[in-house]
């Protein structure tokens, strides 16, 4: 059977983001997060790592503004002066359930589509403009490179005797202020390569796909709201 296509993967990532950021329960939240998470985890951990650590990163950050702004409640456990309760735990398992979705939602989308598919298939099927596709998939292809200027910055740092890994809010100032820079030129020479080459004369093609595999996109789609909101 073949894969499904880019369209229906990326109608699936958006809708189970919209449903992250719409459930409130963390019991909606599990049943969601889990599922994505772990089918997302599994297909782009070799392809897509930083995705893994930029998860893990905003996790760690998520429980240290928990301890500050929702750590009411019972006690859970204490270290010394710090504390830790009911309501940081919990908001910490909401937020991070919530990124859990988000991250596996659009780890399943990028296994299973390639930038040059993404553009002809939301031309095709969506009827978005060729811009607004073009911006979409270049986003995505766009990742890989991120990934590859972020070991080299890692390299950077620990040759200056710095951490390899962001700890401290200094430290993550200090990674992404030059991977945004690289990003943004990178991206001003892309716009400017594409128009060279006649981007805004290229025709579209429009044609529409649908069969088994995005039915069964669809349909795990539809179980996951069910058994999100049937108590």
């Amino acid at each position: 059977m073949r894969r499904p296509s880019p369209t229906s993967t990326f109608i699936y990532a958006l809708a189970v983001t919209a449903l992250a950021f719409t459930f409130r329960e963390p019991r909606q939240l599990l049943v969601v997060g889990l599922p994505n998470g772990l089918l997302g985890f599994s297909l782009g951990f070799r392809r897509s790592k930083w995705i893994i650590l930029l998860f893990l990163i905003a996790l760690w950050g998520t429980f240290m503004n928990a301890l500050i702004v929702a750590n009411t409640g019972d006690l859970v456990s204490s270290i010394g002066p710090l504390e830790v309760r009911v309501g940081a735990l919990t908001a910490t398992l909401t937020i991070g359930l919530r990124l859990l979705a988000i991250a596996g939602a659009a780890l399943i989308f990028f296994s299973s589509t390639s930038p040059r598919d993404l553009i002809r298939h939301l031309e095709a099927e969506l009827r978005l403009p060729k811009g607004l596709a073009f911006s979409i998939a270049y986003s995505l292809r766009l990742f890989p490179l991120m990934q590859r200027d972020f070991r080299e910055i890692q390299l950077a740092r620990v040759e200056r005797g710095y951490r390899r890994f962001p700890l401290t809010p200094s430290d993550v100032r200090s990674i992404m202020l030059p991977l945004l820079s690289v990003g943004y030129e990178r991206a001003v020479w892309t716009g400017i390569g594409a128009e060279l080459r006649g981007f805004a004369s290229r025709k579209r093609r429009m044609k529409a796909e649908f069969g088994l595999p995005e039915l069964l996109v669809l349909a795990s789609l539809a179980l996951q709201i069910l058994a999100a909101i049937i108590p």
